[in-house]
């Protein structure tokens, strides 16, 4: 013998059975939890997909890459510079008459004492940069242009 629904009649007096509403909302919640972790699982393999998709487009752009600076060391050679001008622009080297030499610039402007007191003694002129001044050698007493132990 099979134990009889609960029958609850409602405001408008139809009967009907108690419980199914809980039943199907238990359905639905087992049921969104069952497809949940297949949910997931699609959207890890759908980026697996776009990171491989962007790994063989970074692979493409380093290649790219290496091969337009490859192409800009060969447009830079020298040699090929000097042939351009040479045989496309008909350039050569200028004539001793070519040569044009521009009077030395004549500074205008008052120099303030201290400034001309610090000319002389360091011995260059205020704003210039270090490697104008008198000695080829760098604050570690190496040659400005050198690396490493000395």
């Amino acid at each position: 013998m099979s134990p009889q629904p609960m029958v609850v009649e409602d405001r408008r007096g139809r009967a009907r059975a108690r419980g199914v509403g809980v039943g199907g909302f238990l359905l639905a919640l087992a049921t969104a939890g069952a497809l949940l972790p297949v949910g997931v699982r699609m959207k890890g393999i759908e980026v697996a997909y776009d990171l491989g998709r962007e790994r063989k487009l970074n692979t493409e752009l380093e290649e790219q890459r290496r091969r337009l600076h490859i192409e800009i060391g060969m447009l830079k050679d020298p040699v090929r510079v000097v042939a351009l001008a040479r045989d496309k622009l008909k350039m050569g080297p200028p004539l001793a008459g070519d040569i044009l030499r521009a009077p030395p610039a004549v500074d205008s402007a008052p120099v303030p004492a201290a400034a001309a007191l610090a000319v002389r003694a360091v011995g260059r002129a205020p704003g210039s940069s270090a490697s104008a001044s008198a000695s080829p050698l760098s604050v570690a007493g190496r040659p400005p242009g050198r690396r490493g132990a000395p």
